[in-house]
């Protein structure tokens, strides 16, 4: 390949350095999109997103696709990738310092890098590809073109997402690389604030409840309404957003600290982080409260299973621990990279519990009624015992235990039972009793396979970030007939794959064309896939959720439009692969899922471009439709 003039004196000035000596050089970064004038962003580093944190930051580029993407120091291209997914359309490029910067969703590469991709398609005959160029094979200079913004992969709208990754890939906030092009003088805003109880025998405002905490705002000043009474050791959660000039974008909060009494409690610090512990966001956020209400807080404190390294905790877990008596005066300082400052303050005073509650608990209850959260058993009856003594027994295997009330609230009754010292069968209070579904205790780092309701769940001893009180349920809807597998609770994130085996009941005709599909109660389905071994099937999930079978025996829709560009879709099991030859010689074809089009990209000028052109589209499913057209 044939460099430029410029190109190839870049290339000789690198060559004559090593790259150790070359990290010694202090040549600033460059702001990737319209260096030296105001830009705006949609994301920043750290943002919590619903499977990962946001690495990075997202630059606007006015709704558009077309925007010069800017090498932001000089190096070489190490990598480059093309995905319907993800990051799209991405390169990855070595600078002398040794840090790795990131440039996605492109819609074009530079001509040379695009030229080069392009052939390498044809010749292993695929779309999604990713290639690993040689050292300084496509170099540039700071501020040199090296693509065009666009809207490639899992990216929601025109824009560039940026990274700086260091030596161990781990990526580091950009905005600390000095780029005056985004100004921010906006502190950080909160949403929301919750305290939840640790142990069994936490109290907040007397109950064995998370309880969200009304807030009065004076400017970026935040207080909590009243003084809130608390006993035990408890968990502080915080929901809030920040903002930068000119956008009304939601980013992240970098950097939130807890304070004492005066004395620091806790930190974090979203400045640094690994690709290996993404996974980990789902024991940084309440899981439990996201899949309820949606919102993303962040706890204050770190959960077991919890492996991330930002925090900085004055307590094993970063937890507080309320006593009869004291009183903890609390300040949350959060920050953004540009040091802009809120603050969020709450005084707790520690009190013994009381035992009746004037108050109506958050649930409807009818005669006898129970939830898991976390390891704990609650239990809720509205019955009275009548002047007996107002006792709940649990029966076990050769055992009854009998416990008295946690607490009252009004007219309901209130007990825990920590599953740590046992899973009941049956429970009776008065003359109301209840048998409960098989529970079953999986604990991290323990392989274990449970079978029970038509399903066999095998766990690695990797699949949990906490003990597990698995419950499973098995039924055909009488409004559908469909066969719903239920995996509970669903407030339980999972920390990899659990392998699950389903025996179905009904008869399918059509195996081949029947699979698993994640359902909920609105009636949405997502394919899973599975596969059929002597009338079982077999598939992976990460997720404990409602699944079911369904057969799509429907091919996918294939429209053509003009000069060779197509329109496909499905309605079920979604595109899996296409594929386009003309006299049988492969083709390249682009696809864009968000739009579900697909359009031939030729090698060359050169390249023959009549005869029997043929595509085919086939759905996850196995279905195939075919389009045939002579050129």
């Amino acid at each position: 390949m044939k460099l430029n003039n410029s190109l190839t004196t870049l290339l000789i000035s690198l060559l004559s350095f090593p790259i150790s000596v070359l990290a010694q050089n202090s040549d600033p970064y460059t702001f990737p999109i319209r260096p030296n004038k105001t830009n705006f962003l949609s994301g920043t580093m750290g943002e919590l997103r619903s499977s990962h944190f946001h690495a990075g930051i997202d630059i606007k580029t006015g709704g558009m696709i077309g925007e010069a993407v800017h090498a932001t120091k000089r190096g070489y291209i190490t990598r480059i990738k093309v995905s319907t997914s993800g990051y799209g359309n991405a390169l990855y490029m070595l600078h002398p310092d040794g840090n790795t910067s990131v440039y996605a969703h492109l819609n074009e590469f530079a001509t040379e890098i695009q030229s080069y991709v392009k052939s390498e398609q044809y010749k292993q005959q695929t779309f999604e590809i990713e290639l690993f160029p040689e050292p300084y094979q496509f170099a540039f200079k700071s501020q040199e073109v090296i693509g065009i913004s666009g809207n490639t992969g899992g990216s929601l709208g025109p824009h560039l997402h940026f990274e700086i990754r260091d030596k161990q890939q781990r990526v580091l906030n950009p905005l600390h690389y000095g780029f005056d092009e985004i100004k921010d003088n906006i502190p950080p805003i909160v949403q929301g604030f919750a305290i939840r109880p640790m142990t069994i025998s936490s109290r907040i405002s007397n109950q064995f409840e998370r309880k969200e905490i009304p807030l009065k705002r004076n400017g970026f000043n935040y207080k909590a309404e009243d003084t809130i009474s608390a006993i035990g050791e408890i968990g502080l959660e915080l929901w809030g957003h920040d903002k930068l000039n000119g956008s009304a974008n939601k980013n992240g909060i970098s950097i939130i600290e807890v304070f004492v009494n005066g004395e620091r409690h806790f930190k974090q610090d979203i400045d640094v982080m690994s690709f290996s512990l993404q996974r980990h966001i789902l024991v940084h956020y309440p899981y439990d409260v996201k899949q309820t209400k949606g919102g993303t807080f962040h706890k204050l404190y770190v959960d077991d299973g919890n492996k991330l390294k930002f925090y900085d905790t004055k307590s094993e877990n970063g937890a507080l621990t309320i006593e009869q008596g004291k009183v903890y005066d609390i300040n949350i300082y959060m920050y953004d990279p540009y040091q802009n400052k809120s603050n969020l303050s709450l005084t707790i005073i520690g009190e013994d519990q009381d035992l009746f509650l004037n108050e109506n608990i958050p649930y409807d209850i009818d005669g006898l009624d129970y939830r898991i959260e976390n390891e704990v058993l609650k239990v809720f009856t509205q019955s009275s015992c009548e002047g007996e003594k107002e006792e709940l027994n649990l029966n076990f295997e050769g055992r009854i235990e009998s416990i008295l009330p946690a607490y009252y609230s009004k007219n309901t009754v209130v007990y825990l039972w920590h599953l740590k010292n046992g899973i009941p069968k049956s429970i009776l209070n008065c003359e109301k009793g209840m048998n409960l579904p098989e529970i079953t205790e999986i604990i991290p780092g323990e392989s274990k396979e449970v079978e029970l309701n038509n399903m066999k769940i095998s766990f690695s001893s990797y699949s949990l970030f906490d003990s597990l009180y698995l419950q499973t349920l098995y039924e055909i809807k009488t409004s559908d007939s469909l066969e719903i597998f239920s995996l509970e609770p669903t407030s339980v994130p999972l920390k990899s794959t659990i392998e699950i085996e389903l025996t179905p009941q009904k008869v399918y005709a059509d195996q081949k064309h029947t699979h698993i599909y994640k359902t909920d109660d609105s009636g949405n389905f997502s394919f899973e896939g599975g596969e059929w071994n002597n009338g079982k099937i077999d598939f992976n999930t990460r997720e404990l959720a409602d699944y079911t079978l369904l057969t799509d025996s429907i091919s996918p829709f294939i429209e053509a439009k003009n000069n060779l560009n197509f329109v496909i879709n499905d309605e079920l099991s979604g595109i899996k692969s296409f594929e386009a030859r003309l006299d049988g010689e492969w083709v390249l074809l682009k696809y864009e899922p968000k739009d579900n089009l697909i359009w031939v990209d030729w090698l060359n000028k050169e390249m023959k471009r009549s005869g029997e052109f043929s595509l085919i589209v086939t759905d996850n499913a196995g279905n195939k439709a075919e389009y045939l057209t002579k050129l």
